[in-house]
């Protein structure tokens, strides 16, 4: 797409793309933003569009996209109170307690599983470094951690219905 084109097919979009992200944002100046900053990001883009389709679709892709952006940076934080922070902190007996559970439920795992789960959370080892020491490939590690997670958490979940 040549910059004549380009301009001339975003000059006639641009009110769509206003009253698209006036839509979602509710604020004009807002919604200009988010325009402009679809414009750049379509211009980076224009080598790769065939016509004027692509840049209609990939437009209000983009211009929906920025203007949910610029809504969720304008969320204020919600502040948390320190007496429901200590609420959510359990006390040091528990993770004790949680701790040894964990540390059983990994014990009955075969022992490929078992080892692969101590060298990543117990040693702090890296995926390269756990395959370098087992000699397994990056596949076999992923299946491996994965089928330990599975096993885990169906034995956390067993355990938590023996729980009174």
């Amino acid at each position: 797409m040549t910059p004549e084109e380009f301009k001339r097919d975003i000059l006639r979009m641009q009110p769509r793309l206003q009253r698209t992200a006036e839509s979602i944002i509710g604020e004009p100046d807002s919604a200009e933003d988010a325009v402009q900053e679809t414009v750049i990001a379509l211009w980076e883009q224009r080598a790769s569009l065939k016509g004027s389709k692509d840049l209609e679709k990939l437009s209000l892709t983009i211009v929906k996209r920025r203007s949910i952006d610029l809504l969720r940076k304008r969320q204020p934080l919600q502040p948390i109170d320190e007496a429901s922070l200590m609420l959510a902190e359990p006390d040091n007996d528990d993770l004790e307690d949680r701790y040894q559970t964990a540390r059983k439920l990994v014990d009955e795992l075969p022992q490929r599983q078992r080892d692969a789960i101590l060298m990543k959370y117990e040693q702090g080892m890296s995926n390269a470094e756990i395959e370098q020491a087992t000699g397994m490939s990056s596949t076999h590690l992923y299946a491996t951690l994965s089928r330990a997670y599975k096993s885990l958490r169906n034995a956390i979940e067993q355990h938590k219905n023996r729980q009174p």
